[in-house]
């Protein structure tokens, strides 16, 4: 039997920051010591719409 491919993760876009997602990464970035864009990038992937699986039958 052949192997499933492997799913990859869409790619979350890197958006420039505005207003409160920049005032939120920054404070993020200072309480756990990473940088702006890594805490921006982290809410981002958060906030991002999750897929869900519905049966067919319904």
């Amino acid at each position: 039997m052949g192997k499933k491919a492997k799913h990859k993760a869409k790619k979350v876009i890197d958006y420039p920051m505005e207003g409160e997602l920049e005032t939120e990464a920054a404070y993020y970035a200072r309480k756990c010591g990473i940088t702006t864009n890594e805490a921006a990038k982290i809410i981002r992937e958060a906030h991002a719409p999750k897929l869900t699986i519905v049966p067919k039958g319904r």
